[in-house]
């Protein structure tokens, strides 16, 4: 356990220099006032995650191998197979659950929290409201108990899934040809900058989170946006005093705000 988190750790870190080193699109706020917030963010989200998510989670895991309960389990397969189907349909359930984020008005509330960041890398990973952890709690433990997911495919699934979160927002600039042909397997950091446009249409694609695979079976794929051509965020929040801490967990529960009602910035300024 301590091993796996000072990898994922390292992982992380690696990925944060990495993207300071060769950035993918310039930083339009200044720093490091925005990544802090987004840390502080971040870690309200990830205690509501070991408190609320992991005690659901695990028990169902352990019950629905020790039970043979859920779809894989009642699969005809060795362990190892059906631990690979528990990855993909875990993979591919939160493809729908991040659309309904955005979709149900009463899930988009907190989700925007995440979408207002004007910048994109690797601290908006972890930039999310901890009510929408909290809310989405529920979800991860039908997902377990319904899949039919084991604790190993629980564990793997789980540092995957972080990993390709860290990676896909990163602003890390890979040889655009190389990054084409990754993108028809995972999400990348092209994909998910074009997920986090000001311009709906383009908001409106690149679901996936871990796996590219359902935004090509779904054609919701894009790679069609130049990234310098993208503004991130949403066009009714550009107030950069919105991304501090309070302000962040304070907006769900303000007054309500068409996200897409102002008009789309097309070209970010970069800060000098």
């Amino acid at each position: 356990m301590i091993a796996s988190g000072a990898a994922l750790a390292g992982a992380a870190l690696t990925l944060f220099f990495a993207e300071r080193k060769r950035p993918l699109r310039r930083p339009t706020q200044v720093e490091p006032a925005r990544s802090i917030a987004n840390l502080a963010l971040g870690a309200i989200s990830m205690a509501t995650v070991a408190l609320v998510e992991m005690p659901l989670t695990r028990p169902l895991a352990a019950r629905a191998q020790r039970d043979r309960r859920g779809v894989v389990q009642m699969m005809p397969l060795p362990d190892w197979l059906r631990d690979a189907a528990a990855v993909l349909l875990m993979d591919y359930t939160i493809y729908l659950w991040h659309i309904a984020t955005h979709k149900v008005p009463l899930l988009w509330r907190f989700h925007l929290v995440h979408h207002i960041d004007l910048d994109l890398d690797t601290t908006t990973a972890l930039r999310f409201h901890g009510i929408d952890m909290a809310i989405s709690a529920p979800v991860r433990a039908a997902q377990v108990a319904v899949i039919g997911v084991s604790p190993r495919a629980l564990a793997i699934w789980q540092r995957w899934f972080f990993i390709s979160v860290l990676f896909h927002h990163s602003n890390l600039r890979l040889p655009e040809r190389f990054e084409r042909l990754l993108a028809r397997f995972v999400t990348t950091p092209r994909m998910h900058g074009i997920h986090h446009s000001a311009v709906r249409s383009e908001t409106d694609s690149n679901w996936s989170s871990g796996f590219a695979l359902w935004d090509h079976l779904h054609r919701t794929f894009r790679l069609d946006v130049p990234q310098d051509k993208i503004s991130i965020g949403v066009p009714a929040y550009r107030d950069p005093n919105a991304l501090r801490v309070l302000p962040s967990l304070e907006m769900p529960f303000g007054p309500e705000h068409d996200a897409w009602s102002a008009s789309p910035v097309r070209n970010p300024t970069a800060i000098q």
